[in-house]
């Protein structure tokens, strides 16, 4: 990959000086634009994508997706015209968007975090997927035989309360490994990995953008916990 991943080592840098590598079109006034570095957010891992703007001194466009497509971070973007590769540009990310973001998937780590420590997770019920976008939920394998929606929230509930740091390190795959609560399939094996740890509890393998606390996020509401043959969807949303 050409591009320097900023917001993977700070979450909260709203903007960035970048030089333009590389432009493609991508229909009517619309370009997938390629940079040095950046502080856009790439959808992916549930989290959805930052938006924003570009600019240098004769051109601007609004980002309205950051993808990964063929190992590669690309803008995309609308504007009038095309920019020329080599441009030095300013971006600014949407600040709004992308700290309900953090929330909302900080949110859902805590929420993991809380069933591990009531010793659900990672065995009895093990992490398949998430969505931390507009409808926020976590599908675990596994199915518990009894109701545990309101332990489950007070563990949340004390997990905010005690306002743990949360923080973020690149580790091997092997030290990675010997480290967290469990690892999502699929992880490459050959380069740095990000960790997210949170204080007295545990570490998990983490690549989107994150709080700096448990407090911080407010209130975590854990709405409903639905079964489906043997796996069990919990639905979650931030109350501000």
């Amino acid at each position: 990959m050409r591009t320097q991943l900023l917001y993977l080592e700070d979450s909260y840098q709203k903007e960035m000086d970048a030089q333009i590598l590389e432009v493609l079109p991508d229909g009517d006034k619309k370009y997938k634009i390629l940079l040095d570095q950046t502080v856009f957010y790439a959808m992916g891992g549930g989290q959805p994508t930052d938006q924003g703007k570009l600019t240098s001194d004769s051109w601007s466009a609004d980002v309205y997706q950051v993808l990964m497509k063929d190992g590669e971070l690309w803008h995309f973007v609308n504007a009038e015209t095309a920019p020329t590769v080599g441009t030095s540009i300013h971006g600014v990310i949407d600040w709004d968007r992308r700290y309900k973001n953090m929330k909302v998937h900080t949110g859902g780590h805590i929420v993991d975090f809380a069933l591990y420590v009531l010793g659900y997770s990672p065995n009895q019920l093990t992490p398949l997927k998430g969505d931390h976008g507009k409808k926020p939920f976590i599908v675990y394998q596994g199915v518990l035989e009894k109701d545990i929606k309101q332990e489950l929230q007070d563990k949340v509930n004390e997990l905010i309360s005690k306002d743990l740091k949360f923080t973020t390190y690149f580790q091997s795959y092997e030290d990675l490994q010997k480290e967290t609560i469990y690892l999502q399939p699929g992880l490459p094996t050959n380069k740095p990995l990000r960790t997210l740890h949170l204080d007295t509890v545990g570490s998990v393998a983490d690549g989107g953008t994150q709080l700096h606390s448990t407090g911080e996020v407010g209130k975590v509401s854990v709405d409903e916990m639905v079964v489906e043959g043997d796996t069990t969807t919990i639905h979650y949303s931030i109350l501000s």
